[in-house]
Order: structure tokens, then C-alpha cells, then sequence
């Protein structure tokens, strides 16, 4: 097993959802979680390659892999109040009349609440990857466009192999760790039951409680200043 690096620099405001918080009020952890760089590193492959086996080959073989982020040196959270549009309930849907024909509203316009990053530098994302794969798997991360949601939109500097510093990038709680500095996120990652038709959007397969597992990380960030809607952070 070999350690690849990957450095991103984002564009612009992005999200990435906190687990179990809802739509309408959803706050962000500072940075993807495992199962988000996974999926990115699949969509990618698919993408590029146009062949859908080789996305199901290496979800099997980066499903249970490792992962760790290094933040930048320093990042603001955001809450913004923001128009969205929501999707009716079944059976609440209705017909409209229009020039082009009468047509099915399935949506209804609603507010809600969206935390987004801002950094002030590149992201690094570190995977651990079989020897075999490697090379493959360092152009794919060279072509990611954005993780999660596509307004996550960033660039790669540089992809390589490469360990990362533990000291500087997040990492799982075990259990009756004592912590002593940082700031825990709840993130998300994939179990050895996960299957690539449960992550496939085009599949009528949904994904399981049993294939997906819900890890807390610390972070080594501290809070430099906060206010009602804006928390400034700074990497230790």
C-alpha cells in the first residue's frame, strides 16, 4: 500500500453537509469527508473514461480505504440565508397550464440556511491506494473538478505520491481517546458491505444503514474569532 497526495485550490464559497442535519438548516464541516473523495475520485474515473465497470472496480478496491485531509492555514465558515427550491411531497404535485402545454410543478420555492468554507490556501488530500493502482489513481486526482455538490468547484496544483504529516491533517477518534487540542466533525465514510449500485445514481438501489458508518475526526483548528454567523479558524 502506497500513500498518494493531491493538492486543490477551490474557486469559490462551498459546502459539504454535516450528517443528520436537513437541507433547510445544514451546517458544514471544514473540509470533505472520506466517503465524499471517494465518490469524487469514481465520478471522475467515469467521466474521463466513459466506462462504468472500471468506476465499480475501483469503488471495490478505495471503498474502505484510508483517507486524511491538511487544511489550510486558515478558513472561515459562513451561514447564509438563502431562496431554494424544494421538492413536493408525492402526490402533492400540480398541473400548470403553460404556452408549451400543461405541465407537472414538482417543486415549490422555500428558505433555508447553508454553511459554506472559504480558504485561504490549497487543500491537500491524502489516500491510501494498493501499489498496482497508484499511477492510475494520481491522474484521476489530477482531474477531479469539484467534490460533493458541484459548486465545489476546484483545480488541482499537483497530484503525487506522497505520506502526510500526521501531525497537520485530521484524523479519526478512537474510542476513550483523550483530547487534548482541535475541534471534533462528525464525517461520514464506507463499510465493506458498500456497493457500487448503492452509490450509483442511476441505480434503483438505495444505500444501506449497515453500508455506510458515520465516524467523529478531530481537526487541529481552533476558533481565532466567532460571531452569530461567521467562525474564523486557524490550523495549529
Amino acid at each position: 500500500m502506497v500513500w498518494i497526495g493531491a493538492k486543490y485550490l477551490f474557486a469559490s464559497a462551498f459546502s459539504y453537509r454535516i450528517p443528520y442535519f436537513s437541507s433547510s438548516y445544514a451546517l458544514s464541516a471544514p473540509a470533505p469527508s472520506p466517503s465524499t473523495i471517494k465518490l469524487a475520485i469514481v465520478a471522475t474515473a467515469i467521466n474521463r473514461t466513459g466506462n462504468v465497470d472500471k468506476g465499480n472496480l475501483l469503488f471495490e478496491q478505495l471503498k474502505v480505504a484510508n483517507t486524511t485531509t491538511e487544511l489550510p492555514e486558515k478558513m472561515v465558515l459562513f451561514k447564509a440565508f438563502m431562496k431554494r427550491l424544494k421538492q413536493k411531497r408525492k402526490g402533492k404535485e400540480e398541473k400548470i397550464t403553460t404556452p408549451w402545454g400543461t405541465l407537472i410543478e414538482s417543486f415549490e420555492s422555500t428558505f433555508g440556511i447553508r454553511e459554506y468554507i472559504l480558504y485561504n490556501g490549497p487543500l491537500t488530500i491524502y489516500i491510501e491506494t494498493p501499489q498496482d493502482t497508484a499511477k492510475e489513481l494520481v491522474h484521476i486526482l489530477k482531474n477531479i473538478q469539484y467534490f460533493g455538490t458541484s459548486d465545489s468547484i476546484c483545480t488541482c496544483l499537483e497530484s503525487k505520491f506522497s505520506e502526510p504529516n500526521v501531525a497537520s491533517c485530521i484524523k479519526p477518534v478512537k474510542e476513550q481517546e483523550e483530547l487534548t487540542s482541535g475541534t471534533v466533525f462528525l464525517l461520514s465514510d464506507f463499510t465493506e458491505k458498500a456497493t457500487f449500485a448503492s452509490v450509483n445514481p442511476f441505480s434503483d438501489k438505495k444505500m444501506k444503514k449497515d453500508e455506510i458508518v458515520l465516524k467523529p475526526y478531530i481537526f487541529p483548528i481552533q476558533v481565532e474569532k466567532k460571531d452569530k454567523n461567521c467562525t474564523v479558524y486557524r490550523r495549529l
